[in-house]
Parts: C-alpha cells; structure tokens; sequence
C-alpha cells in the first residue's frame, strides 16, 4: 500500500494492469493513490530497454510527477495508516527496551555481531566502539570546552534539536586537507575536522610507513569520538624523474640557444652536459619534442639523438634504431637547444609533456606504500603521473593482489597531470573510482592558459561518468603566510564548485603553513557562497545569467539528465532516483536518506546533484568512509545502524517503522532537521540492506517516524 507514504518501485512485477483497477498511466495510479489503492512499479517504470534518449527523460519527468503528487494527493491516506503505524512502532520500542534491559543486566551495551565476512570486510577489526550508544547521549556532540576556545569561531558547527552543538552538514562539495607538520597532532587533527575537513590527504612522498600508520590511528580514534565516518586518502609518490649532479654545487647558468647534452654518463655535469639516469626518457624523445626542467622554468627542445657505441657517438635519424639494444654497450644521449634559459642546479625535476613513456607510474616504493595502504584501513589510493587507462588497470590488480577475499579493496582516484592522460581521459574515468585535477605538474606540462579549460572538462566528463573529482593544488596558496587569502583564489574556488567539482583539496596550506585552521574555513565559506548561489539560480530558473552576474548553472547538474544512465541501461534506478530527487525538491525537504549495502545507490544518487544533503546510512564502516568525498554526502554507520543491519540480516526483514525511526533520528542528529514537522525522503531497497536497485521512496517526519514524543520531551 501506498500508505503512510510508502511506495514500492519492484522491477518483478508483471501483474496485469487490470489487476490495478485498470491504471495504465501516471495518472491512472495517482488517481489510484488518492482513493487507496495500491499502486506499484508498473505504474511507475518501463522497460530497462526504453531507457535511452528523449524516452528516459519522458519516463523520468512522469515518474518525477507522479512522486510529487503522491505527498500532495496521499496526506488523507497517511494519516488513515497512523494508527496501525503506531502500533507498529510501539511493538519496535518495546522491543528494544528488552534489549536495554538485558544490556543493564551484563554490565555492557548490545552491540552488534560481526556480518559475514563475504558481505562486511575487516575494518581493522573493529566498528563502531564509541561508549555513547544512544542517540539520547548526543555522541556526534562538541564539547562545551572546546566551543569556549578561540579557534572555535572558525569551526563548522550548529545546534541540533536537543541543543548540542555538532559540526554542520549543509555544504555540498568536501574538503579534503593534506596532512604534515603543521596539522599532524592530535589536536590539530580534531580542529580542522570541526572547521571543515572531510577527507584527509597522506603524502606518501615524505615520511615513513610508522608515521602514517600513527597518523591513520589518530584519524580513526577522532572519526569514533564524534561518530562521524571520515575518509583517508593515500597519495602516492610516481616516477621522479631528475637530472644528475654538477660539478658546481651552485649548478650552470643556461643560456638561451646554446645545445645542451643529456646522457647516462654518472660523471658530474658542466655547462655542456649532465647526467639523465632515465635511458627511457632518452629512447623516447626524439627531434622536436619538448623536455623541461625545475618545474618547467627552463625549456628545451630536442635538436637530435644517438648513442655511444664502441668509444664513438653515433647520430641516429628519425625511426632509426641504435645498432644493439643493450644498453651498456650502446649508450642513449640527445642534444638539445636551450629555448628559455636559467640556472639549472643537481637533482632537478625532467618533464615530458609531449611524450608517453613507456613506464609504469607504479614504481618500486609505490608498491610498498600500496600494499601498506591496503593494509591499514585506509579508503582512497591516488595515483601520480598516470597516462593512460591501463596505468589505473594494473593499480586495481595490485590492491586486489594486496587484500584479502573478505576484505573491501580501497577506491582508486586517477591523478590527471600529464597531457597524455587528457587525450586517454574517457577511458581512464571508466577504469577510475575517482580523479583529480592535479594542476600543478599539469601547469607545468600544459600551457598555462590551457589549464582553465582542462579543468573544465575534466569536470564535465567526470560528471558525465559518475566519477567524483577533486580539483587541488594552489588553492589557497597565499594562506601558507599570510592570514587572508587574495580574491583570486578565492575566483578559483568558486568556479571550480561552479563547474560542480565534488572535492576540493588544500596542499601546503594545510601541511606546513602558517594558518592550517583559517585555510580550511576560508575554503568552507567560498563553498557555502558558490552553493547559494547555485541555488538562487536554479530556483529562478536563469537561462540568461541576467540574475547571477551572467553566470548561469551547468547544464551537467539539472535534476533529470538521462545521459548519465543511458550507458548502463538502468532505467530502474534512474527513475526511482529521479522521483526521489524531484520529490524531494518539490516538497523542500531537508535531507535525503538512503539506505545502502555498498554505496552503488548513493554514488547514483549524487550524480543528479540535489540542493539537499544525502544521509548515506551504510551496514559497514569501509562503505560509509569512502562515501564522504562525494558531493552532498554524509554518511553513517553508527551502533544503532549495525544493529539494525545485523536483525535485517539474521531475520531477513525488520520493521519498516524502526528502519524509518533511524533515517529521521540521523537526520536530527546531523542537525539537518530543526522541526519535527520538516519532511525528509527515504529511498532505501527492501528486504531491508539487501543487494539491488532501490524500490522503495517514503516521506517522513517525526510525527510519522515516531520520534515526535521523545523531541518534545527532550526540547522541553
């Protein structure tokens, strides 16, 4: 039955129309709805083979309808159900007292048992173990201590209806923030969480394996304490390509014109020569191809290449091979034309930025950090230099060789620095859980002028792929010394959650600058002010810009886009998500509950971008933890979660209305809800937490939820 709200989307059903009364149409069934009778998929979805084109938008702007209505045409209907929902709650609440009691009886609190392994994975053994399990005890809560601080000003925090304060969840886009000297204690930690952070960013090119495994440690124990699931992201070092050593400590002084020679003698350099301990670097450039040093401040161009074969050296022309291929007796040089001069000094970084080389990006020390990462729980593994597909192909079969078969394997984020990625970009987001536009080798490799728009497509295409995207690098690089940052970064900021990026990432701002804490709410305010305004205009439905300054919304981030399903043919969740988001936005609910078993939901989900918060409420820490890079998304898995994941499990079936009771006290917890006549949507899938399309959308309040009783108690 539709009633109280509940309508279930199932993709099995092949009753016959006339089993509905007749209903044919989206019409029909809301007709249906209004006089209570029930109304189910066929009613609401086609075929998963009329999913495509101009026919998706058709069936998902009816279905999107149809989900408005059944609020405004089904309240009579909720309200006939109350009575029989109550009962049902009250059976729940005394069940669960019994639980109480047993619990007081033993001295411990009932928490729930492991899940399989097939389905759960380790978590380094342990869930939840916060000594708060009840929602009245207020876990997520800040300490009264704390908000008396200084630094408190800059946090993110807000009251919720039992009047604790716990960090907000209104922004859209996350905050990822790099951890180093600067923000590494403990206390740091835990102040730039409550400022804003979302994920953190370990730097595995500088430190060692013990101090990572610290750093993880202090993360988890800060992610129980407030109960918040928070997201770890491993950065790998790539392939360092650097010249060798000079003579001169203080380096040659370049002169624009002069040839310069690159070549594996180990003798130091001069003014004519220098060391390039990198032969596939000089097997691959060939004449006209552009090499670059210390970050692209100085530039060459290559004028011909060879080897030193018997004592001599032989010039090779363009397709020619050396005479044998073994590289210590047929040595690689080339000779370069110096194009923009400068001091070039030991150790300085090689770039190719028209040239694929024929390497892996995962070397040696990668490796290690790899299987370290996979081993210590942490959520995202970044690869650097990557350029192409098959880079991000033979990472995934490395995670998969590193973890265990009951073990989730972390999601890969692809970083996209080299032109050569850029051309392969399509490819390589299929294979990718993520990306990230790495602007600051890409800079290097590209033309400066080039990047704006690079970002831009990146953007695009990862929206398009359902990928999020983290846009890094010099955000806010004026903040590592000074306390405010220029009104161009924050431009840059701005736009980039304009183009409707899902992350965006503090370097050494937040490492080893001077004012970790101001960076990151300074980044948090830009998002908040980018977001409003991305509402305002959507809400005036601006097509000409006149009403935002001449900015108007993507077209990428319009509520129904079927081109984002079309690919996988999932006409099923597609409409149901669509319903959802429309509905949710019809009736201005406050948040979106979605129960999910692995997160496939919720990433669908964030990809129709709606105003509102997504309240991700996951069986298992490792799906909740990797959820929070996305968009929009704050995920739980908190006691009373597994709890009712582990009764789902062990019975096959749980009430509807304790599942509901947790979707609402979630969103009050977040303090997402202020009144407990706000609605909130519930898309989940029944059997409750099972594996599958979402079939179910519900509307809810603390009135329908069963909460209304215990809020009025505990506000009063």
């Amino acid at each position: 039955m539709i009633s109280s709200s509940l309508a279930f989307l199932s993709p099995t059903n092949t009753r016959p129309a006339s089993f509905y009364g007749g209903a044919t149409s989206a019409t029909s069934a809301l007709q249906q709805l209004h006089s209570g009778a029930p109304v189910l998929a066929s009613h609401l979805t086609a075929p998963a083979s009329a999913a495509s084109g101009a026919s998706s938008l058709q069936l998902w702007s009816s279905v999107a309808a149809g989900s408005a209505a059944l609020l405004l045409m089904g309240t009579k209907t909720w309200r006939r159900s109350s009575a029989a929902a109550g009962a049902a709650r009250g059976r729940s609440k005394r069940a669960r007292a019994a639980m109480a009691a047993a619990s007081s009886q033993t001295g411990s609190a009932v928490a729930p048992q492991p899940r399989p392994q097939h389905q759960q994975g380790k978590v380094g053994g342990q869930n939840w173990q916060a000594s708060a399990s009840s929602y009245e005890e207020g876990h997520t809560a800040i300490a009264e201590s704390l908000l008396e601080e200084p630094w408190a000003a800059l946090a993110d925090k807000v009251q919720n209806m039992q009047g604790s304060h716990v960090r907000g969840c209104s922004k859209g886009a996350k905050q990822v923030a790099t951890v180093g000297p600067a923000s590494s204690s403990p206390e740091m930690l835990e102040k730039l969480f409550l400022c804003g952070v979302d994920v953190f960013r370990l730097n595995f090119s500088h430190g060692e394996h013990s101090e990572k495994k610290e750093l993880i440690s202090r993360i988890r124990d800060l992610e129980m304490k407030y109960q918040r699931p928070i997201g770890i992201l491993a950065d790998m070092q790539g392939p360092k390509q650097r010249c060798g050593a000079f003579a001169d400590e203080n380096g040659v002084l370049l002169k624009s014109g002069q040839t310069f020679r690159f070549d594996l003698d180990s003798m130091p350099g001069d003014e004519n020569r220098v060391q390039l301990p990198h032969p596939e670097i000089l097997l691959a450039l060939t004449t006209g191809k552009a090499l670059l040093l210390d970050d692209g401040k100085i530039r060459m161009r290559v004028l011909r290449r060879g080897c030193t074969y018997q004592g001599e050296d032989l010039f090779l022309e363009e397709g020619e091979q050396p005479p044998v291929a073994d590289l210590n007796t047929c040595k690689p040089f080339i000779e370069c034309k110096v194009e923009v001069a400068g001091r070039l000094k030991a150790r300085k970084g090689v770039n190719t930025p028209d040239v694929v080389l024929p390497i892996s990006p995962i070397t040696p020390k990668d490796r290690e950090d790899i299987k370290f990462a996979c081993r210590n729980d942490v959520d995202w593994i970044a690869l650097s230099f990557v350029q192409r597909h098959q880079d991000i192909a033979e990472l995934r079969s490395l995670t998969s060789s590193f973890c265990s078969e009951d073990q989730r394997q972390p999601k890969l984020l692809a970083k996209i620095e080299k032109p050569a990625a850029v051309q392969d970009l399509d490819e390589i987001l299929k294979q990718s859980d993520g990306v990230m536009v790495a602007r600051g080798d890409l800079g290097v490799e590209m033309n400066p002028e080039e990047v704006p728009f690079v970002q831009k497509t990146i953007i695009s295409k990862a929206l398009f792929w359902g990928v999020p995207v983290i846009v890094a690098t010099q955000m806010l690089e004026s903040m590592i010394s000074n306390p405010a940052p220029t009104r161009a970064e924050c431009s840059d900021i701005a736009n980039a959650i304009l183009d409707g990026c899902d992350g965006v990432m503090l370097s050494g701002e937040s490492a080893v600058g001077s004012y970790p804490l101001e960076c990151v709410e300074m980044q948090r305010r830009v998002i908040s002010a980018s977001e409003q305004q991305q509402r305002r205009a959507q809400s005036r439905g601006a097509t000409s810009g006149s009403a935002t300054g001449g900015w108007k919304p993507p077209a990428t981030l319009s509520v129904l886009n079927p081109l984002m399903f079309v690919r996988e043919n999932d006409a099923v969740i597609g409409s149901v998500l669509a319903s959802a988001v429309t509905l949710a936005h019809g009736i201005g609910a406050k948040a979106i509950v979605c129960f999910t078993a692995t997160g496939r939901s919720v990433e669908k989900l964030t990809q129709f971008r709606p105003s509102m918060p997504v309240v991700a409420v996951c069986p298992t820490m490792e799906t909740a933890r990797f959820l929070s890079l996305y968009r929009g998304v704050y995920a739980t898995s908190d006691r009373e979660t597994q709890v009712l994941a582990q009764q789902a499990e062990d019975e096959n079936a749980i009430p509807s209305c304790r599942a509901i009771e947790v979707a609402w006290r979630v969103a009050a917890d977040h303090a997402l809800v202020s009144d407990p006549h706000e609605w909130v949507v519930v898309i989940c899938r029944l059997p409750w937490f099972s594996y599958g399309p979402l079939n179910v959308i519900r509307v809810t309040n603390a009135f329908e939820s069963g909460l209304a009783d215990y809020l009025t108690t505990t506000t009063s």
